[in-house]
């Protein structure tokens, strides 16, 4: 046995609904998007893309069936995410992909069957409080967690943004859950960190912009990015490579430190920018500012 649904996925969205009391809204957590199977016997743990997820977390998912063997749970099937929290508005994506088994938890977002009840039909509300009902059992709290909702964005935004977190998901609180389908009904809105870089490198084949920072008294790329930029931009910008060149090899234009750009990214990861997209030039900053020291004391503070 193994499940065949695939996870809703929602759409991402750079602001919040207007409407806000049609909405709930959920901490958005950096780790693997899982589908759980249980039938009181078995466990699956499935991956959004349908891969079964069992023998990439063995702990976790040991924990979880000893968990649902014992508190008797018959038949459901949960949607959540297999995460390393470090507190209650961020995980740790890092630590997850090197695969630290310790402290993984499930965090279970969606109920969309209990017993022979499939609940996909069911509004969104609805399917809450049957996850509630099923989990309000004493269950242990670092291996399978009820996510919490809010009924304030920004207040939730807030709280995300203070803690590092990844970001926001808004759910319209009557929405049906469309099994492997993307959706406007759910919405997420990243919480987007900021890094001054300077731009050294074009790489021809793939459209890609390469960044760096000073680390250590040397040029260190902290990642490359194609995203956020205009077509106007992207045209001016390959100008500008193509006039200020100072050698051309293997496929990269290469330029002097010169040229700085705010970008926007997710977090760090293997000492990189995740998910870098352009945001604007500043023109009016100097390319020394752009530091590794200044990216690392941005993500502490």
């Amino acid at each position: 046995m193994s499940s065949s649904m695939l996870p809703m996925i929602p759409t991402l969205s750079h602001s919040f609904p207007t409407n806000e009391d049609e909405w709930i809204y959920e901490v958005k957590y950096d780790g693997y998007r899982a589908i759980l199977e249980w039938d009181g016997k078995a466990l699956f743990l499935t991956s959004r893309n349908g891969h079964n997820l069992n023998s990439r977390f063995p702990t976790l998912h040991d924990n979880l069936f000893s968990l649902l063997k014992k508190q008797e749970i018959d038949t459901c099937i949960m949607d959540g995410e297999i995460c390393m929290l470090t507190n209650n508005y961020r995980a740790d994506f890092e630590s997850l992909h090197k695969r630290k088994e310790n402290n993984l938890s499930f965090i279970s977002f969606d109920l969309l069957k209990k017993d022979e009840a499939l609940l996909t039909s069911s509004p969104l509300l609805a399917r809450k409080k049957e996850l509630h009902h099923l989990l309000d059992n004493g269950t242990d709290q670092n291996v399978l967690i009820e996510i919490a909702f809010s009924a304030s964005a920004q207040n939730l935004f807030e709280l995300v943004n203070s803690h590092k977190g990844e970001g926001v998901v808004c759910k319209k609180i009557d929405s049906l859950y469309k099994v492997g389908k993307r959706t406007k009904n759910w919405l997420k809105v990243k919480n987007w960190k900021i890094a001054f870089v300077f731009l050294y490198a074009y790489e021809k084949a793939n459209g890609y912009f390469y960044t760096g920072v000073i680390r250590e008294g040397e040029i260190y790329e902290v990642g490359h990015f194609s995203h956020g930029l205009s077509s106007e931009e992207r045209e001016a910008l390959l100008e500008v490579i193509k006039r200020n060149k100072t050698k051309e090899a293997n496929g990269f234009i290469y330029v002097q430190p010169r040229i700085v750009l705010e970008l926007e990214y997710l977090d760090l990861y293997n000492e990189k920018l995740r998910q870098p997209r352009f945001k604007q030039f500043c023109f009016q900053t100097s390319w020394e500012v752009c530091t590794w020291d200044t990216i690392q004391s941005s993500l502490m503070t």
